[in-house]
């Protein structure tokens, strides 16, 4: 049945809907974008994120290289902040040996326009621990956090266990959820690692257990699991959603699992409370938890997760990447609050067959609205040389009209470079969508030839909607 439904979704997928078509904002930074491209360092931004007046700050991350590329020194950080009118405003580096990170995974902004950025102690999977940061619109460390600007989280309490955080949300308390992957007992089993800090940075002792952490497991197949956290997202009644990959050894792919908590941490028993639709032989992971695969279970094809979005009503979408004939393809898959599947759709981002299409974010357009559109964004193309936005209507059917490609010319394509492509290998950031019902966009390309260090580039697109007043009640999405 469900395979059925998503070849009606992909047949007509050119729907009724229709929108103003979108474009990059030439009132943003220099005809719509900004680039990072001097120095010999890898450059990418890591997220391009709405602030409380209007505006945006582009967090880029970049370390140096030797000439083999290979990364010498720790993660820094840059700051760029625009207003909402798309003017440049002050920039800030935060030092790699104040912040210290081996590896970034995520950003994130709270309510006081505080930057949080979470990564790892090390750049690989050898006696890691989480690393939180939060830095203050100027650029510095802020010290009312943890004592000095960064707090460490170690999941198995001492020994050498790696643990890797990959992705952060805040919540309306400016509370830290970070999320990744973490091991157990030296084993190489790894397991859902969620953590809550406080708006002071301490592990927050009314989260989980008492000592702020959870870790959730979905162990499929035999021998050692892999099981690892790509995203989070805090809903309106304070339930934290995680989603990412399972690796089940039986059939030799990764599939999406998705775990539920309540705001105590809890396991969310009415998140497919006994089991949910197409759950194929996953049924017994439930009550607060998920396993499901983009289209059929067989052939079985490893599927990525990049991104989470939940509406105000408990609806919600993931997004990602699965196997092509030859190809990776991006999807969008909405699930009801109950966790039972709606609808799904795939994504080439516009250039057709043979390429590869790589998420960096997906959103509700309006989350208050059970109407609201929604946009996918990502990297595509042959050798993902481009850059794009994809509108849908909630049935994820695409709206036509607000791009130039694609299914009912619904995706809008643009280059870091300026020209018709970029050299390759370009990579999105996550994305975010402002007050103003903007696209804010980001990530990584090469500016010249192919053995030169990659750039960042990030930028906006324009609104094609009229905005409401309670689009964003507390200034984000």
């Amino acid at each position: 049945m469900k395979s059925a439904l998503v070849v009606l979704a992909l047949t007509f997928a050119a729907s009724c809907g229709v929108a103003a078509s979108t474009s990059l904002d030439s009132s943003f930074a220099t005809a719509g974008r900004v680039r990072y491209t001097t120095g010999n360092y890898f450059k990418g931004v890591l997220a391009h994120l709405p602030k409380a007046d209007g505006g945006s700050i582009v967090v880029t991350h970049y370390h140096d290289v030797d000439g083999a590329g290979n990364q010498i020194g720790p993660d820094a950080i840059i700051l760029q902040h625009f207003a909402s009118s798309g003017a440049a405003g002050s920039q800030h580096s935060v030092l790699a040996s104040a912040a210290n990170f081996a590896r970034i995974g995520g950003a994130a902004i709270d309510s006081q326009g505080r930057l949080v950025v979470v990564g790892s102690t090390t750049a690989t999977f050898s006696q890691s621990d989480f690393r939180v940061a939060r830095i203050l619109p100027n650029g510095v460390l802020d010290n009312g956090f943890d004592g000095d600007g960064i707090a460490e989280i170690d999941f198995a309490g001492g020994g050498n266990n790696d643990d890797q955080a990959n992705a952060v949300a805040i919540d309306a308390q400016d509370r830290i959820v970070v999320v990744g992957a973490v091991e157990r007992e030296l084993t190489g089993d790894f397991d859902f690692g969620i953590a809550r800090l406080t708006v002071a940075g301490l592990l927050d002792s009314t989260f989980g257990g008492g000592d702020g952490k959870v870790i959730t497991q979905f162990d499929l197949g035999a021998g050692q699991h892999y099981d690892a956290a790509r995203a989070v997202a805090i809903g309106s009644d304070g339930r934290i959603t995680v989603a990412g990959g399972a690796y089940d050894s039986v059939v030799g792919a990764t599939r999406i699992a998705i775990a539920r908590l309540t705001n105590s941490g809890a396991q969310d028993v009415t998140f497919c409370a006994t089991s949910c639709n197409f759950m194929d032989t996953y049924t017994a992971i439930h009550s607060g938890r998920r396993v499901i695969f983009y289209g059929a279970a067989a052939p079985a094809r490893s599927d990525q997760v990049a991104a989470l979005a939940i509406r105000d009503d408990g609806a919600w979408l993931i997004a990602g990447t699965t196997p092509g004939s030859g190809e990776m393809l991006g999807y969008v898959m909405r699930l009801d609050a109950a966790g039972n599947w709606t609808h799904e759709v795939a994504t080439q981002g516009g250039t057709g067959s043979g390429g590869n299409t790589f998420v960096g974010g997906v959103h509700w357009l309006q989350p208050s609205d059970p109407s609201s559109d929604i946009v996918l964004t990502g990297a595509s193309g042959p050798n993902e040389e481009f850059f794009f936005a994809q509108r849908f209507d909630p049935l994820l059917f695409a709206v036509a009209n607000w791009g130039m490609i694609g299914p009912a010319n619904s995706i809008y394509l643009w280059t870091g470079s300026g020209g018709f492509g970029d050299v390759g290998d370009n990579r999105p950031a996550r994305s975010a969508i402002d007050a103003n019902r903007r696209v804010l966009v980001g990530g990584r390309y090469k500016a010249n030839l192919p053995a030169d260090p990659y750039s960042a580039v990030a930028a906006r697109l324009t609104s094609t909607d009229p905005v409401s007043a309670d689009i964003f009640k507390n200034g984000f999405e």
